[in-house]
């Protein structure tokens, strides 16, 4: 055998080894780490320069990631001092999960609030529940709504595209002006490539875990319409931010691990450039 061939096999167990390992245990913050983006807009008024949104997603509690682990996530997502959290879908294992869970996220405390949307597993684990039982604890669902927080901050939030596609005529109605900060929450990145993302500043997405396994950042599977496109990461669509996180959790029954893909929350700061524009 080739040696290069050898030591890429080697490279692959050793990973696949690690990742095994981990399992058991789990990184202080309940995540591997803390990744930050920047977004600047005019839409944001200088009162919102240095705004922090924490963005946590695809936790799927009870699927290998313990009490314990959701315990040291909240006081990782607390300590960050956002100004508000987002909970982007995908929050349990299962329907006997989600009061559990409700009970850990009522304890993240954001300045303007915690915010959630449902995502596909969320459906079929008791999406009414989901929603009530979250609210019971404080957290305001977005299901197709539109909240504005104190600071002039809108949040949208819509069902999970593959299985409520969201009632887009109606939501965009109820939308702000064009010239307000507004963020579009959506479980599924895909919704990004498929509505008109004129009206929004930023989007927040999950779903596809970073492709959870990776191989040089290629996921040979991914839960996705489009490929590699929303797997990770910034991707400008149309001129729109669409920031997708690698999520917190596992997903599956089998492969509940991570390669090359590491569990995060996701930080953005909105720099405000209104003076720029006169504003």
């Amino acid at each position: 055998m080739p040696r290069t061939r050898a030591l890429r096999r080697t490279s692959i167990a050793a990973a696949l080894c690690l990742a095994l390992a981990s399992c058991a245990s789990f990184p202080p913050l309940g995540v591997d780490r803390v990744r930050e983006f920047t977004v600047e807009t005019p839409d944001a008024g200088a009162e919102l320069d240095g705004y922090r949104i924490a963005l946590v997603t695809d936790v799927h509690y009870g699927n290998r990631f313990s009490r314990a682990r959701l315990d040291a996530l909240v006081e990782a997502v607390n300590a960050l001092g956002a100004d508000c959290v987002i909970l982007g879908g995908d929050h349990t294992l299962g329907y006997a999960q989600i009061a559990p869970f409700a009970e850990a996220a009522g304890r993240i405390r954001a300045r303007d609030g915690v915010f959630a949307v449902v995502g596909n597993h969320d459906f079929f684990n008791g999406r009414s529940a989901t929603i009530r039982t979250l609210r019971a604890a404080g957290i305001v669902v977005l299901d197709e709504t539109v909240v504005e927080t104190p600071r002039g901050v809108f949040f949208a939030g819509t069902n999970d595209l593959r299985d409520v596609f969201p009632t887009m005529g109606p939501f965009l109605e109820i939308l702000p002006p064009r010239d307000r900060f507004t963020v579009l929450v959506t479980h599924n990145p895909d919704l990004a490539a498929e509505i008109d993302l004129s009206p929004f500043d930023l989007v927040l997405s999950g779903h596809t875990h970073g492709g959870q396994i990776t191989v040089r950042g290629y996921a040979p599977i991914i839960p996705s319409e489009y490929g590699q496109r929303f797997r990770s990461g910034w991707v400008d669509v149309g001129g729109t931010p669409v920031i997708v996180s690698n999520g917190v959790g596992y997903g599956g029954s089998v492969l509940r691990f991570r390669v090359g893909a590491p569990s995060e929350i996701i930080v953005i700061t909105v720099r405000s450039t209104a003076r720029e524009k006169g504003r």
